[in-house]
Formats: structure tokens, C-alpha cells, sequence
């Protein structure tokens, strides 16, 4: 029985010594403290890398990004900790030395007009880790979306706390990029199309990347009653198009020289979106002749309308869509 108690006596003391052990080893990071030894306040968004905000679609109402600043240290602050923001032209102008050096454009401040801070300070409560947030508003009209913007805000001052190197938050604004619409799956029609030979004679060839296929109005076996032809692509989701390139037949210059652009959300309704142009049927070079759209356009459906042309029939090699 005595042998027993003894080693219930020798575990019940590891045990409270496990506990006191355990509680020494944590104790100091909950600890609340004043001393600003070994601390630091930044921004953890931040993380040295810039935060690319979503511009396009344009919007007449704000669009938002927050930040706030945070505590790192042994134990928590025993007071609240006031921090203070502003833009940083030092770190404005740093990035752009350093875009100058890779060869790029250097940025541009935010306009004045394009974003709003909620505050310029914000506080680490006691017993905390972060502050409150910090909303920065912008507005994309407000840019020119052939520019890139930059705004940077830093941490000015921490009540003499010392500022980490992630002081800083580095938003962009970046100009659009068009790219070239991929159209895997897309649909595409025709109200006169040859259904064999002629390199395929069918709308498809048109959005198939190759020159050598073309679309050709129906020949055979019942001719074409001539203009005006009709070409739709359902996109088969809206997107931004931004503008068209069209090549002609390269071994024929005797197709189209005029025609109309439309475009639609729900394949019933159509918007002209460019009207009366002309084209080159015979500038067969391997080049597409470029149409831009007077602004960015959400559309699913595009309808080419070809209004006159060298001979009553007609053709074309290829049709490509530039989006945002």
C-alpha cells in the first residue's frame, strides 16, 4: 500500500511540475507589457509585394481594399498602440528607379480624385495583435486604362515603437492588357456558306487560327443570291472585346470591301458597334486589318455583316476577337 502511494505521489509531483513548466514557457507571450524592446509594428498585407486592384470592368461605384497594422513582439501591448499612415513619395519614386532600370514605364500616382482613405490612423488595442481596419476606395474611371498607377502608404509613426520593414502597403493599378480571345467551343454561323470543299467553305474556318482555311459563300449546289452575308459567333460567354482583326482569302482579293459589326447579350437584340467599314480584300499579305471598337463592349454574340464586296459571291480567311 505504501509502495502505492509513493509512486501516486511521484507522478502527482511530474505532473505539477509539467504544469508549471508548461506555464513558465507560455506565460511571457501573454504577458501585457509597455516595453517597446524587441518589437515591431508593420503591415502584414503588405509582405513586400505589391497588391494588384481590379480595374476593369469600369464601375461608377467604389470598389474597396483594406490593410491595418499589426504587433509582433514577446507578450502584448499593455496599451493601445495609435499608428499612422500616408502616401510615401519616397517609396514612390524608389519602385520607379527601379522599373527605369528593368526598362519600364514608371508608374503614376493615384489621382487625387480616383481613391479615398477612411482614416489616416488606426489603433492596436490593448492585449492586441492588429488594428482596425483601413479602407482604401477607388474608383476605376478615374484612371487612364493605358497607364499604370501606383500608391503606396506606409506606416509614419507607432508611438516609438519601431517600424518593421513591411511598413509599407504598394497598390497598383495596372493598365489593361488586351489579349486574344481563345474560341475553343465558340459557334459559328453563316446565313450562305459552302458546306464542302473551298478549304472547308463553313464560319468555322474563320475562328480557327489558319490562314488557309476560309469561310466561302455557297457556289454549289445552289449559288449565293449575292450581299449582304451574315456572319454570328456565339461567344458563349459575354466578354469585353476591345476590338476585331479581319484577314482576307489569300489567294483570291475579290471578297468583301464593306461591312457592319454588331453586337449582343442575348442573341436577340444587337447594338451596332461599328458601321460602314471598309476593308482590302486584296492586301493579301498574311496581316489582319485591325477594327477597334469605339470602347469596350460586353457582348456573347458578335454578328459580322458583310454589306458589299468586288463580285456577288465572298469569302474570308479569318476573324479574331481582342477582349479585356
Amino acid at each position: 500500500m505504501m509502495k502505492n502511494y509513493k509512486i501516486h505521489s511521484i507522478i502527482c509531483l511530474l505532473s505539477l511540475a509539467a504544469v508549471v513548466s508548461c506555464k513558465k514557457s507560455t506565460a511571457p507571450y501573454a504577458t501585457l507589457t509597455d516595453s517597446k524592446a524587441n518589437t515591431l509594428i508593420y503591415i502584414a498585407k503588405a509582405a513586400g509585394t505589391t497588391q494588384t486592384l481590379a480595374i476593369f470592368p469600369f464601375a461608377d461605384t467604389a470598389r474597396t481594399i483594406n490593410f491595418a497594422a499589426s504587433f509582433g513582439g514577446v507578450g502584448l501591448p499593455k496599451n493601445p498602440i495609435p499608428v499612422q499612415f500616408a502616401v510615401d513619395s519616397k517609396a514612390f519614386d524608389s519602385l520607379n528607379v527601379s522599373r527605369a532600370n528593368a526598362g519600364l514605364q514608371p508608374y503614376l500616382l493615384f489621382p487625387s480624385n480616383a481613391y479615398t482613405l477612411s482614416a489616416s490612423s488606426a489603433t492596436i488595442p490593448a492585449g492586441g495583435v492588429t488594428s482596425n481596419l483601413v479602407t482604401v476606395s477607388y474608383f476605376s474611371k478615374m484612371f487612364d486604362a493605358t497607364k499604370d498607377y501606383l500608391l503606396p502608404i506606409s506606416i509614419t509613426g507607432a508611438n516609438g515603437y519601431k517600424i518593421g520593414a513591411n511598413k509599407s502597403i504598394f497598390l497598383v493599378a495596372p493598365k489593361l492588357q488586351e489579349t486574344k480571345a481563345v474560341t475553343t467551343g465558340w459557334l459559328a454561323t453563316a446565313n450562305s456558306e459552302q458546306p464542302a470543299g473551298e478549304n472547308t467553305g463553313k464560319a468555322s474556318a474563320l475562328i480557327d487560327g489558319d490562314l488557309n482555311t476560309i469561310w466561302h459563300a455557297e457556289y454549289s449546289p445552289v449559288p449565293s443570291t449575292g450581299y449582304p452575308y451574315i456572319i454570328q459567333f456565339d461567344m458563349l460567354n459575354p466578354i469585353y472585346v476591345t476590338h476585331i482583326e479581319i484577314a482576307p482569302r489569300q489567294n483570291n482579293g475579290t471578297g468583301p470591301t464593306l461591312f457592319r459589326v454588331e453586337g449582343s447579350l442575348d442573341g436577340s437584340n444587337y447594338t451596332t458597334i461599328l458601321d460602314n467599314q471598309s476593308f482590302n480584300p486584296n492586301k493579301r499579305d498574311g496581316t489582319y486589318q485591325k477594327y477597334p471598337f469605339p470602347a469596350p463592349t460586353n457582348i456573347r454574340y458578335l454578328k459580322v455583316t458583310l454589306l458589299q464586296g468586288m463580285q456577288s459571291l465572298s469569302f474570308l480567311s479569318e476573324i479574331a476577337v481582342y477582349r479585356y
